[in-house]
């Protein structure tokens, strides 16, 4: 068997196999282009990466300024959310602690207004004025601190425990927690001192 497996001699080249691989000898190897430059290829390219950077910097910049601009607000948002904890009304919680978190909501609302306006346009406001500025600020046009929830939120600072409209709390809390997100400057009212 090993003897079947013994190769036979090749036959010579014949004259046309000799010419070709000759030719083929003489040939040079391919030459691969070159891969892309990842650079643009022209100033266009270049002008329009460099505006998009731009853009890209400027709304990081904003978004910034933005964020914290507003770290006003969610430091209130975070106290009015301890506020609620505090007046949620538990078994055997003694009424003290939670009248202190009620009263402390009214100072909450001023001293955001203070933070975010200016001093002279906001520390003179009481009663009327001071409810009007504050629906101002938030752009209702129903007046929720005028004719609405927020129109006893003075109460919570000074009348007596008993007195206290304690059903009307919950509605009052909404309305802080969505003046605190939305407010905005108000102009100053017309007729009111510079």
């Amino acid at each position: 068997m090993a003897d079947s497996m013994i190769l036979a001699p090749q036959p010579a080249a014949s004259a046309p196999d000799a010419a070709a691989r000759a030719v083929m000898e003489q040939l040079h190897p391919l030459l691969l282009p070159s891969p892309p430059a990842w650079t643009p290829q022209t100033a266009g390219w270049a002008v329009l990466a460099a505006l998009a950077l731009l853009l890209l910097a400027w709304g990081v910049r904003s978004g910034w300024r933005r964020w914290r601009a507003n770290a006003h607000r969610r430091l209130a948002l975070a106290e009015l959310q301890a506020l609620r904890a505090a007046l949620r009304p538990t078994q055997g919680t003694p009424g003290a602690p939670r009248l202190e978190a009620a009263r402390r909501l009214p100072e909450l609302v001023r001293r955001l207004a203070l933070a975010h306006a200016p001093r002279e346009q906001i520390a003179a406001l009481q009663g009327a004025a001071w409810s009007d500025w504050l629906d101002r600020s938030l752009g209702d046009a129903s007046r929720p601190f005028t004719q609405g929830a927020g129109r006893r939120l003075a109460d919570w600072a000074y009348q007596p425990e008993p007195a206290l409209p304690w059903p009307e709390l919950e509605p009052l809390l909404d309305l802080v927690e969505r003046w605190i997100r939305q407010h905005r400057v108000p102009a100053p009212a017309a007729g009111a001192a510079p």
